[in-house]
């Protein structure tokens, strides 16, 4: 009788186990980033410093390039994340049948992702009255740029798999450096002339050093139920050049990943992360 008895208490003790073990048997762990799905955008010159970051996103997520006749909100609407990047030339302006499908998607829930010369167009989308500064492309200069380290960068998970300069993991305050030398085409809106920018990590670099919050390395706007999410000035350069490059797509996933999050357009699932969970994050905004 007492061999049955703990016989029994063993089987309910485990059955939690036993369940979870069946839990993920059956549902599986996501353990690529292939079910975030992303439209990449670039609409001037495919160079060195734009199609690196497009073969990134084809092996980072699930990837599709969208033409310019796809700017459109209902195909927009088909991706968590919709990621602008312009690196080597200014493709022109868009018409305004084009920024409202921009912004009728990010107001309706959606995440838009610009980096290089496509971060202008938050003044186009009615997002800043200010015009960004444009500078680059430029290969190689030798100087070493990054990021500093602010508490919502470490709260919202912006910081993972990422090392500081010092080869630790990232605090507040720590700089991490994502770029070794020379700038995409680019542009930023310096000294802090935009209004409405919520800034999620500040930006250093030579020559200033630590420009604090004068640049601002990256953040978003609030758009409607949605964000549009700027990286500027030197940091988005996925050009071979760049010995910090893998800093750089760790940095550029970790954002997909938060933005995704964000996302009312995304499924419920990322990197590492069960369904459950992952709807979790997607409730905590």
């Amino acid at each position: 009788m007492e061999r049955t008895f703990k016989s029994q208490d063993l089987a309910y003790k485990f059955r939690p186990i036993v369940f979870c073990l069946t839990f993920l048997f059956i549902f599986g762990i996501n353990t690529s980033n292939a079910a975030v799905e992303v439209g990449f955008i670039r609409l001037g010159d495919n160079g060195p410093f734009t199609a690196p970051a497009l073969e990134f996103a084809e092996k980072a997520f699930k990837t599709e390039l969208l033409a310019k006749a796809d700017l459109k909100s209902n195909t927009f609407k088909q991706f968590g994340v919709i990621w602008w990047h312009e690196g080597d030339t200014d493709p022109g302006e868009l018409s305004d049948p084009e920024i409202d499908a921009f912004m009728d998607y990010a107001e309706s829930g959606g995440a838009v992702l610009l980096t290089g010369w496509a971060i202008r167009h938050a003044t186009n989308f009615g997002l800043e009255k200010a015009v960004a500064r444009q500078f680059g492309p430029v290969a190689e200069d030798g100087i070493a740029v990054g990021i500093t380290v602010l508490k919502e960068t470490i709260e919202l998970g912006l910081t993972e798999g990422l090392k500081s300069v010092d080869k630790k993991e990232p605090q507040e305050d720590d700089r991490i450096q994502v770029n070794s030398t020379g700038y995409p085409k680019s542009g930023d809106y310096y000294d802090k002339i935009w209004k409405d920018f919520i800034t999620l990590a500040n930006a250093w670099g030579p020559p200033a050093n630590d420009w604090g919050d004068r640049i601002a390395a990256f953040g978003y706007w609030k758009a409607g139920k949605g964000k549009v999410f700027n990286m500027n000035w030197r940091l988005p350069n996925y050009h071979k050049n760049n010995k910090d490059i893998a800093q750089l797509e760790q940095l550029t996933e970790n954002v997909i990943n938060w933005l995704a999050s964000e996302s009312e357009f995304a499924d419920v699932s990322a990197s590492g992360k069960l369904p459950i969970v992952w709807g979790h994050l997607k409730n905590q905004k």
